[in-house]
C-alpha cells in the first residue's frame, strides 16, 4: 500500500504539476533576462518609470492576494517604490506558523503568485486590449485536443496548430495602428519582465511543494487504507495542459521582446 500510494502521488504530480512548473521555469528565466537587457539599455531609474511599474505591482500583488486563503497575516507592504538606492522596488511581508501544514502549502501559492496573476494579466491584455483571440474556451479546446491525441507526434502537431492559430492572430487580426494595441505591448513587457521569482520565493515554493506532495501522498495512502481506488488525474488534465498553453502564449510574447532587446544591447555595448 506504501508502494502503491507512491506511486499515485509520483504519477499525479507529473499530470498535474510537472508540465506547469516547467513552463513557469521557462518564464522565470526569460523574465530574468529581459529585465537584465532592460536595465542595461536604460538604467536603473528610467526603467523604473518607463518600464517596471506596472509589472511590479502586478509582481507584489500576486505575492499578497494568497497570503488570506492560506491564513498568513500581512504585516507590511510595499507595492511600489521609484528610490533608486536599491532594485528592491516592492514586498510584502507576511508571518504564518512553521507548525501548520496549510500555511506551509501556503508558500508554494504566494512564492508562484506573480507568475499566475503575471499570466492573466497578459491574456487579458492580449484578449481585451489588442483583440487576439486567445481565450479560455480555445485554450480548453486546444488542450483536449492534446489529450485525445492518438500519439506524442499528434499531440505536437496540435500544440503546432495553437502555436500558429496565436501568431496568426498576432499578425493579422490586430490593429497595429490602434493605441489599445500598444498599451497591451506596453502591460505586457512591463508585467513580463517583473515575472520572476527570487531566491527567497524560489526556496519558499520547493518547501511549500514538498507540503503539497506529502499531503497528496497521505491522501492516496487513506484511499488505499480504505479499499477505494487511487484518484485518476485524467479528468484535471485538459485543465492543467489548458495552464501550459497560457504560460506558453507568455512565453511566445516575451521571446520576441527578449530577442529585440538583445540585439539593442548587442548594437549599443551595453
Amino acid at each position: 500500500m506504501l508502494i502503491q500510494a507512491l506511486q499515485s502521488t509520483a504519477w499525479q504530480a507529473l499530470y498535474l504539476l510537472i508540465p506547469l512548473l516547467l513552463t513557469g521555469t521557462l518564464i522565470h528565466f526569460c523574465s530574468n533576462l529581459l529585465e537584465i537587457f532592460a536595465l542595461r539599455l536604460l538604467g536603473l531609474k528610467a526603467y523604473l518609470y518607463l518600464i517596471a511599474w506596472p509589472g511590479t505591482l502586478v509582481h507584489e500583488l500576486g505575492h499578497a492576494i494568497f497570503c488570506s486563503p492560506f491564513g498568513h497575516r500581512i504585516d507590511k507592504v510595499r507595492l511600489l517604490s521609484f528610490s533608486t538606492r536599491n532594485q528592491s522596488t516592492g514586498y510584502v511581508s507576511h508571518s504564518y506558523s512553521g507548525r501548520n501544514p496549510w500555511h506551509l502549502l501556503g508558500n508554494f501559492f504566494i512564492s508562484i503568485g506573480p507568475l499566475l496573476l503575471g499570466s492573466l494579466v497578459v491574456i487579458l491584455s492580449l484578449r481585451y486590449l489588442a483583440g487576439v483571440p486567445v481565450g479560455p474556451r480555445r485554450l480548453l479546446a486546444n488542450a483536449n485536443s492534446l489529450v485525445s491525441a492518438e500519439s506524442i507526434f499528434s499531440s505536437l502537431k496540435v500544440l503546432n496548430l495553437s502555436l500558429r492559430g496565436l501568431a496568426y492572430g498576432l499578425v493579422r487580426s490586430v490593429d497595429w495602428t490602434g493605441w489599445r494595441t500598444w498599451l497591451a505591448a506596453y502591460l505586457i513587457l512591463s508585467v513580463g519582465s517583473a515575472m520572476t521569482l527570487s531566491r527567497e520565493d524560489l526556496s519558499a515554493a520547493a518547501g511549500g511543494l514538498g507540503v503539497l506532495l506529502l499531503l497528496g501522498y497521505a491522501f492516496n495512502l487513506a484511499l488505499a487504507l480504505t479499499g477505494i481506488s487511487a484518484f485518476q488525474p485524467a479528468g484535471l488534465l485538459p485543465w492543467t495542459l489548458a495552464g501550459c498553453l497560457v504560460l506558453i502564449v507568455v512565453l511566445a510574447v516575451l521571446l520576441p521582446v527578449l530577442l529585440v532587446l538583445w540585439l539593442l544591447v548587442k548594437l549599443t555595448g551595453r
